[in-house]
């Protein structure tokens, strides 16, 4: 059993790298199914992408996210809760990466709001614990991330969203959390498309392109389909919605590794 413990673990080493821009991994399958080039978006999801979306939110929401991982060990569970405030709109999550012999946990609160008419700003504090079998124990790290989004007209809004921006914190194995720059922008050209362009650079990688689409084929249903750089991944992915529930299925797809779906639900009360 120790045997296949340490081979698990050799095999997450290995797929984290690949997958994984540090220890801040992504929630929501709209986003998923659009490369995760989110950060102009403003729907539930948006304070795992750019909080200052949640000021655009105006109903109490609940949400959940789970993503099968290329093996089960990598599996990933994300809930979250956003209540509308008087000034603005606070957020809460919980995230959950691992299996029982690694294991990573985020738990965070947001907060955003507007700052001007079309300009809002949020900000979000991150505790996350990382905790190893055996002799190497548990860690824990504070840090925060923060966003603004600026609404240029009715087709046009631009996003930009920085995590860990002071730098200097040390994740679970010891490794500083990675920096990292999101700068991306929306177009919608017609009632039923939506385009979305985002450029996402960790301060010690090569910068990430993503090109993204999402076209409402009928009334409640839509289509999403995104691509991103470095590695070359393709994704995929369908919407529907009906009055507060919202019901989302993305697959992504590495050109080794294979696919991996996304699914997930959310209610506006």
């Amino acid at each position: 059993m120790r045997c296949v413990g340490i081979f698990l673990l050799m095999q997450m080493s290995f797929l984290m790298q690949v997958t994984a821009s540090g220890d801040n991994h992504p929630a929501g399958a709209r986003s998923a199914g659009m490369a995760h080039a989110s950060v102009a978006l403003t729907d539930l999801w948006c304070f795992y992408h750019n909080q200052a979306g949640l000021a655009y939110i105006e109903a109490l929401s609940l949400g959940f996210f789970h993503q099968a991982g290329y093996i089960p060990e990598m599996d990933h569970q994300a809930l979250a809760l956003l209540v509308p405030v008087p000034s603005g709109v606070l957020a809460g999550s919980y995230t959950q990466y691992g299996f029982k012999h690694y294991q990573e946990s985020k738990t965070a609160l947001a907060y955003g709001r507007y700052l001007a008419k079309n300009f809002s700003a949020g900000i979000q504090l991150d505790y996350f614990h990382t905790r190893i079998s055996g002799i190497y124990g548990s860690a824990h790290q504070l840090t925060f991330e923060a966003g603004m989004h600026f609404r240029v007209n009715d087709q046009w809004s631009v996003g930009t969203h920085f995590f860990n921006p002071l730098g200097a914190i040390k994740g679970g194995n010891g490794e500083l959390l990675p920096v990292i720059f999101r700068l991306g922008a929306l177009w919608k050209p017609s009632a039923p498309l939506l385009m979305l362009v985002e450029v996402e650079k960790n301060l010690e990688k090569q910068a990430i392109p993503k090109l993204a689409a999402e076209y409402q084929l009928i009334s409640n249903f839509c289509l999403r389909t995104g691509v991103s750089l470095n590695p070359a991944l393709h994704f995929f992915g369908l919407g529907y919605a009906r009055k507060g529930l919202q019901a989302d299925l993305a697959f992504s797809f590495h050109p080794t590794l294979g696919g991996i779906p996304n699914f997930a639900l959310s209610y506006a009360f």
